[in-house]
Order: structure tokens, then sequence, then C-alpha cells
């Protein structure tokens, strides 16, 4: 088999009740290298259709209420290879548990800065850059 690198880059679905901190958000990620955000959800139930219609790699989720960390399970056991990363105000950890328990790969702080939250997201993603195949051996 063949080995090759994909250059494709990540696909990013945020989904937050605050349109302000979505399109801070969007325009910060889409002017990283390698990745693109593709949808933004309002709630758990336009975050279901963005993650069945367009199969992010990574959702940003934003934990409100127990309506993110449900949506959360519903993704990953309809979508086992999107990745969810965790986005709170709070570090409440019985939230952050339950999130994890859901199937949240990460935990971060909202206020987070641009750097981290891009290494969380490449660190989570399976998606692009990574090797096919097996690699030629020396």
């Amino acid at each position: 088999m063949v080995a090759f690198i994909s250059h494709r880059p990540i696909r990013v679905g945020i989904v937050d009740d605050n349109r302000s901190f979505r399109c801070t958000l969007h325009s910060s990620l889409d002017r990283l290298q390698n990745l693109r955000v593709v949808a933004e959800a309002v709630n758990g139930d336009e975050a279901l259709a963005m993650v069945e219609y367009l199969h992010p790699d990574v959702v940003l989720m934003s934990i409100p209420a127990l309506e993110g960390v449900e949506t959360t399970r519903i993704i990953k056991s309809r979508f086992p290879d999107t990745k969810v990363i965790i986005l709170s105000v709070h570090t409440d950890r019985t939230d952050t548990g339950n999130a994890f328990q859901a199937g949240a790969c990460r935990e971060l702080p909202k206020d987070c800065g641009e750097e981290e939250l891009a290494h969380a997201i490449r660190e989570c993603s399976t998606g692009p850059s990574k090797i096919v195949g097996n690699p030629p051996h020396s």
C-alpha cells in the first residue's frame, strides 16, 4: 500500500448560543493554517443537523447546561469519528466529568488562547496530515 499525507484542512463546527462568541471564534480559527470552520450552531438540535450533514472533524461544544453534554453523547454515539471539545465558562467538575463520560476528547475554558485551542483541535483530530497506508521503510 502506498503512503500519502492528506493536506485537507481540519473541518470544525462551533456550537454556542452567543452569536458574538461564535463569530469571534469563527474568524479566529479561519485565520489559522489547516483549520476551516464549516458551520455554526446555536443549540443541540442544530448541532446534530450540522454533524449529520457536514461531518466536521471536530465540534467545539459550549456546555451552558445539560444540553451540551447530552448533545455530545448523541454525536459520539451516532458519529463516533467526530471529536468533541467542550468549551466552558465554568470549571465545574460535574459538568466536565459528565462531558468526558459523554465522549468529549478535551475540555477548555472559553477564554483559552487561540494557540491553546488550535493545539487541542489538532491533537483531537484524526483528519488532516495523518499518514495513511504503510510508510516506506528506510
